[in-house]
């Protein structure tokens, strides 16, 4: 793309947010400028337009990479079923800015990925046709690269995603997936395997053979799992989790009677500040309570804060 047609471009998408459209001799050269003078302006465009200019051809793109952006917080999610959202939350001027890029989830579809700007509590929305040549998780890496910040959160909701962020970013703060994305053991397996989900992670239930288990920890601090029969104790014991949330488990009485008083000797479970354990095992309330709690000093709690002493 040479220079005329770049600025073509870049004021043909900004025609769509109201700026005026402008004769071919009446362009500024903004490409021609000087690189002190140009960084300078690329510096001063906001988040949208840097998006814009760094799609219109690999130098724009290599200029735009050279400035030193604030971070961004940058969430890739799917908010309803024929839709996912590429989230640009700027909070660098003490006050939140957010634009949204969404793309239809459809690939056949005709709707073009359309863009939604809220800087509270204003919300204007506009359609972005020049962009519907890249998918989600081409415009995610690409928004990534430019602006050097992180993806922060995702939601997998389909099995392919899980591959690409693999490859694309295996440490992540937040993972999300919902529901049956998830279909064997060997996906399950490889995903423990080679994604660190840092702060948190939460998972739907899973269509594999309900005779699995996994026995090696999950490295995220907090964890979610609904139908949790997969979870056994030898991953809660050997875990760094501080938080742990367990839907459908099949951890006996025994076994949460063993979580609980490692996690009093503190040689393990050492980060643990909350456990619940939701199971189906089918005994009567007192005599599950007494298996639970047997050899265990139980007290009340007191308020205190900090690390308990007492179960």
């Amino acid at each position: 793309m040479n220079v005329h047609e770049a600025e073509m471009a870049f004021l043909q998408l900004f025609e769509q947010l109201e700026i005026q459209r402008k004769s071919p001799k009446n362009l500024f050269p903004l490409l021609k400028l000087p690189r002190v003078v140009l960084l300078e302006c690329i510096e001063n465009l906001n988040v949208l337009e840097i998006i814009f200019f760094s799609l219109l051809s690999k130098r724009a793109k290599s200029i735009s990479k050279l400035i030193r952006w604030f971070p961004l917080h940058i969430r890739l999610t799917s908010e309803d079923r024929n839709r996912t959202f590429l989230r640009i939350i700027d909070l660098s001027r003490g006050w939140k800015r957010e634009w949204i890029i969404i793309f239809p989830k459809d690939k056949d579809s005709t709707e073009y990925p359309f863009l939604k700007y809220r800087h509270y509590p204003l919300v204007y929305h506009c359609s972005v046709p020049n962009i519907a040549t890249k998918d989600i998780t081409q415009m995610t890496e690409h928004v990534c690269e430019v602006f050097r910040s992180p993806l922060r959160d995702i939601e997998i909701f389909e099995q392919s995603m899980i591959e690409w962020l693999i490859d694309f970013q295996p440490t992540i703060r937040y993972v999300w997936i919902p529901d049956g994305v998830i279909n064997s053991p060997e996906l399950l397996d490889r995903m423990l395997k080679n994604l660190k989900m840092m702060i948190r992670f939460d998972l739907g239930y899973i269509k594999t053979d309900e005779s699995i288990q996994i026995m090696k920890p999950i490295s995220s601090r907090s964890i979610m799992i609904w139908k949790s029969y997969w979870v056994t104790l030898p991953a809660i014991l050997n875990g760094t989790n501080s938080m742990i949330r367990l839907y459908g488990s099949r951890l006996t009485p025994k076994d949460i009677n063993t979580i609980l008083k490692e996690w009093q000797m503190g040689s393990k479970l050492c980060n643990l500040i909350y456990l619940e354990v939701q199971t189906s095992i089918l005994i009567d309330d007192d005599s599950y309570a007494n298996e639970v709690l047997k050899d265990l000093n139980v007290t009340a709690s007191d308020g205190y804060d900090g690390r308990p002493t007492a179960v």
